[in-house]
């Protein structure tokens, strides 16, 4: 075995953990020390690189590599009526556009097929010294490589196809029905038809990200501190709401090398429509005393006027009740106007032609600077909340047989509101 030393450290420990697997397999307790011997050469023998390496490569042809390997959408999706699904290895290019794609995430490609031939993508997958796979060697043609493939009784080209049948995408695309598809529209009434794939390596790489950030070395001593309410330099983060999805049940490999690494779980971030806070606050389009403040937000000083006008005295008591409650009704609209110039400051927006200019002067804080030193629309303003205040009053549904206003009643609200005009400024 001294010549896969002489390779690279990371082959020759690969064989001596396949060797040490090997002889823990097949070495009994109860074996002579003979017996023992024997398997130990016998091991030798099924590991030499000139034994090991025609075998693995034959067997090479039985798992794909693939960025999107099909069973995650079923696993008997690899195999139909017209062979084996394509497989599918994206390379897409690495582009700071902001979106969340092959090409923009680091990943390891999967691998899918005969779990029994798993050793060999292990193998092909080894890190060597200089950071590329040795599959990468091997498309390269580099003297690594060569100096692997160049074994006694073996062909250099043969092993080399062989191995690199693990990479081989077949020239017609061919998909499954067991794989999700959906019709794409393009032009002239034509479409394309798209299978629906799992990028795994991205899948898990989530689920690496999220471990991380849940369980890692570094939060242990975040988290104690917290529970003993003591100051920590950097804290930790939370992530809440994760479901964790299995593919392949008891036999993840049948799905994929990398769910089999994984246990056959992946982690999936909570995917819900926004939580859109319900605006409390109508902007009015056309008028503010129809759309921005209704007759329901002054349901009750609208009853409490009501039970006044009703009344058969007419006293000093009285008059002072109403003019209190006309008051209420004024505040109950600057209170609302108050409520949508601070809307509208943290929301921006132009008015609709619809608004008459008074109230547009009035609510928008583009014209606050022309409504402090004009003072036209003020007049107009305490016009509009006087009739506002009569139409609340006498068209609602909550009072059944409004009393007509007599010329007094009038008179008293056009009194307050205008009492009231530079608070509505």
């Amino acid at each position: 075995m001294e010549c896969k030393s002489m390779l690279d450290p990371a082959i020759a420990n690969f064989f001596d953990e396949r060797k040490e697997a090997w002889l823990k397999k097949n070495i009994k307790a109860s074996m002579t020390e003979s017996e023992k011997i024997e398997m130990e050469r016998e091991c030798d023998q099924v590991f030499l690189l000139a034994n090991w390496l025609p075998s693995a490569a034959k067997r090479a042809g039985q798992i794909s590599i693939s960025t999107h390997p099909c069973t995650f959408s079923h696993p008997s999706a690899r195999k139909n009526k017209n062979g084996y699904v394509s497989s599918i290895i994206a390379q897409n290019t690495h582009k700071v556009d902001g979106f969340l794609r092959s090409g923009n995430v680091h990943v390891e490609a999967d691998a899918l097929g005969n779990a029994a031939a798993l050793d060999v993508y292990k193998f092909l997958s080894l890190v060597l010294g200089d950071g590329q796979t040795l599959l990468n060697h091997i498309v390269q043609e580099s003297e690594l490589a060569q100096k692997l493939l160049e074994q006694p009784n073996c062909d250099y080209a043969v092993l080399r196809d062989d191995f690199l049948k693990m990479i081989e995408t077949d020239q017609v695309a061919i998909t499954s029905s067991k794989v999700k598809q959906v019709y794409y529209p393009i032009e002239d009434g034509e479409y394309h038809l798209l299978s629906i794939l799992t990028n795994s390596g991205q899948l898990f790489e989530l689920r690496k990200r999220l471990d991380r950030y849940r369980f890692g070395d570094d939060l242990k001593l975040a988290r104690e501190s917290r529970k003993a309410n003591l100051y920590h330099s950097t804290g930790y983060c939370e992530i809440y709401g994760l479901t964790t999805i299995g593919y392949g049940g008891t036999k993840p490999q049948n799905i994929s090398v990398l769910n089999n690494q994984n246990a056959g779980k992946a982690h999936l971030l909570p995917s819900f429509p926004p939580s859109l806070k319900q605006r409390e606050i109508r902007l009015p389009t056309s008028d503010f005393f129809k759309e921005s403040f209704t007759a329901w937000h002054a349901r009750d000083v609208l009853e409490a006027l009501h039970r006044l006008f009703v009344t058969e005295y007419n006293n000093v008591n009285i008059r002072e009740g109403r003019d209190y409650r006309i008051q209420q009704y004024v505040d109950l609209v600057i209170e609302k106007m108050w409520q949508v110039r601070v809307f509208l400051t943290e929301n921006p927006s132009e008015p609709t032609s619809d608004l008459p200019q008074e109230q547009k002067m009035w609510l928008y804080p583009q014209y606050q600077v022309q409504r402090e030193l004009q003072s036209d629309w003020l007049d107009s303003i305490t016009r509009h909340i006087a009739r506002g205040l009569i139409n609340h009053y006498s068209n609602n549904k909550f009072i059944s047989t409004p009393v007509q206003l007599a010329d007094q009643e009038l008179f008293a609200i056009e009194r307050i509101v205008e009492d009231n005009k530079e608070l509505l400024r």
